[in-house]
């Protein structure tokens, strides 16, 4: 892509969904463009407190600090989406314990695009194609992260794919050809490090063996591949259309729920590379009532195990909570605040998983887990500093 279609307007995102910078106040649920003026650098930030450094967004967009309403809804707005986003890994894993990843996939996202679909008619049609491959890189990000939690902890796949501060930094430089030196931007390599050395503590056996990575561990890693790039993507095109968040949102959910319920049919019938599991072939068993919808919502679970119960809640709660309403709330949040508060507000997903999973599906956490995330965690947050700030921090002479 041609480096100056990467435009500096002030774009906000997280979890796919981008918005621009309010420069008012007035109308808190509103997405607007930003009027025709020289418009400041911006941070960008993404699932995992992924930010793009640069300036703080614009004055204007941002109430004064304190306890009043105006300050305060929006960043509870956005910690109460990054709890909810928490709450989607002990869920797919209870999900999975009783149903095929590709069935509970694509119940999620068939339920989260009804959801969406009144936004999809106003999606301008020269971007019908941008939205959809913007979609195809999030469904990478969705299909890997709901294969990893067939066999690994709900807690270490939230982490894992908090691995975005690695390799959406890696994408201005690929495919814009921006410098990336350590001088270039050094938040970002001391998050690598950070990430990197968090990774190998989660990877240590609570035994003290040697380390493994496990395959669910591998998989996890493509979820920053596939969110990343598509964060990438979806930031560049919304800088170019900035009324079209949600259309564009709608669009890349609607892209997902085609490729997980095409996964879902190949599995079902026991065909293609993703079927090699257990259950392959569930659509040609009398179980199908208990896998696919309208029967996993419809239908009794007699032949499922005795835990399938909570499973039809936990497809509605990912589907219409976790994933449609939290893209509005987002929306809605964003453009209130700066991408730096926005990218500590959001790198503290990792901590609810933990916390979901202890509680609903009883998974332990060890001391190397938490230090682990502990060193993910921080790498986030520091991804969202100013280069220049860590510079003087190292006693290092900043650019001018």
């Amino acid at each position: 892509m041609p480096e100056e279609d990467n435009l500096d307007l002030g774009v906000i995102c997280a979890r796919g969904v981008c918005v621009l910078v309010d420069e008012e106040d007035e109308e808190p649920f509103a997405v607007r463009p930003v009027p025709p003026q020289p418009q400041p650098p911006s941070q960008v930030a993404t699932p995992g407190a992924q930010a793009t450094p640069g300036a703080q967004a614009t004055p204007g967009a941002q109430a004064t600090p304190g306890a009043s309403v105006d300050y305060l809804w929006p960043r509870i707005l956005l910690l109460v989406c990054s709890v909810l986003y928490g709450s989607n890994f002990p869920a797919g894993r209870l999900m999975n314990d009783a149903l095929p990843a590709s069935a509970t996939t694509s119940a999620r996202f068939v339920l989260a695009s009804l959801a969406l679909s009144p936004f999809l008619p106003k999606l301008d049609p020269k971007l019908r194609s941008q939205a959809a491959l913007c979609g195809c890189f999030t469904a990478l990000g969705y299909v890997s992260q709901s294969l990893a939690l067939v066999d690994t902890s709900a807690t270490v796949v939230s982490l894992l794919g908090a691995l975005i501060v690695v390799w959406t930094p890696v994408l201005p430089w690929l495919l814009d050809k921006k410098p990336s030196g350590l001088s270039d931007i050094p938040q970002t390599w001391l998050a690598a490090f950070l990430a990197f050395v968090g990774v190998a503590l989660l990877e240590i056996p609570a035994d003290g063996g040697s380390l493994s990575i496990k395959p669910g561990d591998a998989i996890s890693t493509l979820q920053a591949v596939g969110f990343g790039t598509s964060f990438y993507l979806t930031e560049k095109l919304m800088s170019r259309n900035p009324t079209q968040a949600l259309p564009i949102t709608g669009m890349q959910v609607l892209v997902v729920a085609l490729i997980s319920a095409v996964w879902a049919a190949a599995d079902g019938l026991g065909v293609g590379p993703l079927a090699s599991g257990a259950d392959a072939g569930w659509l040609l068993d009398s179980r199908v009532k208990d896998f696919a919808l309208p029967g996993l919502l419809l239908q009794g679970a007699s032949s499922a195990p005795p835990f399938f119960a909570p499973v039809p809640l936990a497809v509605v709660w990912t589907g219409v909570a976790t994933t449609a309403l939290n893209r509005v709330g987002e929306t809605t949040a964003l453009g209130k605040m700066s991408s730096a508060e926005a990218a500590v507000l959001l790198a503290t997903e990792p901590l609810w998983a933990a916390v979901f999973a202890a509680l609903f599906v009883g998974e332990s956490i060890t001391t190397l887990d938490v230090a682990g995330g502990v060193l993910i965690i921080g790498a986030c947050v520091v991804n969202a500093a100013a280069p220049e700030d860590v510079l003087r921090f190292f006693g290092a002479q900043v650019k001018k």
